[in-house]
């Protein structure tokens, strides 16, 4: 039986946003890598009588060792502790290289198959890639004068001097500010990340710079998650992120995006340019997703359709499972009415009689 839907309250499509949250998880192929090869290299390099380093000798960091890696796991991070009683006068191209010579017998060490190549020409790490796996590393030597609780300091081969960072800070305050947001920080910046890779196919802002516009704005306050779906919040941080670079924009400006932990510009190397079609992009989405949210619940099909513009279509999918969990759940939240001929309304109409139904929580067979 046919269902008016009628109601002008926000469409937010939960369960479609469900799915495009689930398809822009990186596979289970790829996370098997990354929790596997940086663990491998991770041993090597602590049981190295050569190279000092001081416990916990190592420390993932980035995207993969936050939870805010999506699609293909291509690289992941990770800091080496080098031992500061060895390193008190050490040069930023020295630390370097020591770690690349580490570095030279640990592919037959680990006994991984296929090229692995160890490249010097990073500008804070060594570059180590395995072909088989088609996987890279970043691995940076840190020195950590104060623990491993402060920030530490790392080479900079371009400047010749250590540079502070606090990246193992960032994953705790992203932790904790993820547990306060209802577990929605995370997820917003995966979503954030993914628009970026929808979006623009050139001069894409980096990674962590989605990363610490998604902190700084749900940390101010500036964007609230109680109450909030997935549809709406986005929106809210587009729009958001959007009204605070508008200044820079009309100033023919770059904005800065500061770090976290340290609040030093992490976009220094932003050019007008890429920033202004980042707004371009920005301000289009802005307007899908505020149309979509408008529409009706029978505009289903628009609504998708605008979200697919934000999203893509090959992620934001329309499948029959998200539709029929969606229209179950609408007919489950309020009481139905049918008439004499059958037909199921969401509304009472006054010119006809009907027969109510009790609301109910079946959504349907998950087969």
């Amino acid at each position: 039986m046919p269902i008016d839907v009628l109601s002008r309250t926000v469409l937010s499509l939960p369960h479609h946003f469900a799915e495009l949250r689930k398809n822009i998880e990186p596979p289970r192929e790829r996370r098997e890598a990354a929790a596997t090869i940086p663990d491998e290299v991770r041993t090597f390099l602590e049981d190295q009588e050569d190279y000092a380093t001081l416990s916990p000798h190592s420390r993932l960091t980035g995207s993969y060792a936050r939870s805010t890696a999506i699609h293909s796991i291509k690289d992941v991070d990770f800091v080496v502790l080098i031992d500061p009683v060895d390193d008190d006068d050490i040069e930023p191209e020295d630390a370097l290289d020591d770690l690349y010579a580490a570095l030279q017998t640990m592919p037959e060490a680990i006994g991984r198959a296929g090229l692995v190549q160890m490249l010097r020409r990073q500008r804070r790490s060594i570059h180590v890639y395995f072909e088989d796996e088609d996987f890279h590393l970043d691995i940076v030597p840190a020195k950590m004068p104060d623990g491993i609780d402060e920030s530490l300091w790392v080479p900079d081969r371009e400047w010749s001097k250590w540079i502070e960072s606090d990246p193992l800070g960032y994953n705790k305050a992203l932790s904790t500010l993820n547990a306060d947001s209802g577990e929605k920080a995370v997820p917003l910046i995966k979503l954030f990340k993914h628009w970026r890779t929808v979006q623009m196919q050139r001069r894409r802002p980096k990674s962590y710079w989605l990363e610490a516009l998604v902190y700084r704005h749900l940390d101010r306050g500036w964007v609230a998650t109680a109450g909030k779906s997935y549809a709406e919040l986005f929106t809210d941080l587009l729009r958001s992120v959007r009204d605070r670079f508008q200044a820079a924009y009309d100033e023919d400006r770059v904005p800065r995006i500061p770090d976290p932990m340290l609040g030093h510009n992490v976009a220094e190397s932003w050019e007008l340019p890429a920033f202004r079609s980042f707004m371009s992009r920005l301000n289009d989405s802005i307007g899908w997703a505020e149309r979509a949210l408008a529409k009706d619940r029978d505009e289903i099909d628009e609504a998708i359709e605008l979200w697919q513009k934000v999203f893509g279509d090959e992620y934001f999918t329309n499948s029959s499972d998200a539709r029929r969990l969606q229209f179950a759940e609408w007919a489950g939240s309020s009481s139905l009415f049918v008439t004499g001929a059958g037909r199921v309304l969401t509304k009472k109409p006054t010119d006809q009689p009907t027969v109510a139904s009790r609301p109910h929580n079946f959504y349907g067979d998950a087969k």
